[in-house]
């Protein structure tokens, strides 16, 4: 069941965050999964930060995905450093004005494969003229974003290399018969 929680369980999404990045294709090393609770504490502080979750029919955790706004002004901050030497400022302006940022999406691995991570980011975009994220590009995940109509937008200068994924609705209009993903269902 996918839902919003009010007050999401931060133990649980740490538990469930080891689970997935600690395997390929991340494969974090345990200082990075051990830093991820801060990691969350801080997101949770950001404006307009949103949880939804999956549980199975048990009530256990076994999927996550979280974001908010971008800011108006890029703030100071790793990301968008990189957003703007890989697109200039007004490339990241642009691709992040108005747009909501996936910041975290992760499945079990043993629930993978079954709808959850798509319904996920489907509530999570829902409504929104746009929306941004970050992963690898040979990811399963990249596979599923393409298939939900997601652009790759660039890659971002890390190593190992990022990409950027974008969904942009803004130029959508339903009375022509698009699809979230700005195909024609006709075609």
């Amino acid at each position: 069941m996918i839902s919003r929680p009010e007050q999401p369980n931060p133990a649980a999404i740490a538990e469930l965050y080891r689970r997935c990045y600690a395997g390929p294709p991340w494969s974090e090393s345990p200082a990075q999964l051990d830093a991820y609770p801060d990691r969350l504490q801080a997101a949770t502080a950001k404006p307009g930060f949103t949880v939804w979750t999956a549980t199975d029919d048990d009530g256990r955790l076994i999927g996550v995905c979280y974001g908010w706004p971008s800011p108006a002004d890029l703030p100071d901050e790793r990301v968008y450093g990189l957003l703007t030497t890989a697109f200039g400022p007004a490339g990241a302006a642009e691709l992040t004005g108005g747009a909501f940022e996936i910041v975290e999406l992760f499945v079990d691995p043993d629930a993978q494969g079954k709808g959850i991570g798509k319904a996920l980011l489907t509530a999570a975009v829902d409504g929104r003229p746009s929306a941004w994220l970050i992963t690898l590009p040979d990811s399963p995940a990249a596979a599923l974003y393409r298939a939900m109509g997601w652009r790759q937008a660039g890659r971002l200068p890390t190593d190992p290399a990022l990409t950027v994924f974008t969904l942009d609705r803004r130029g959508e209009r339903a009375s022509e018969g698009l699809t979230a993903g700005g195909a024609d269902p006709k075609a």
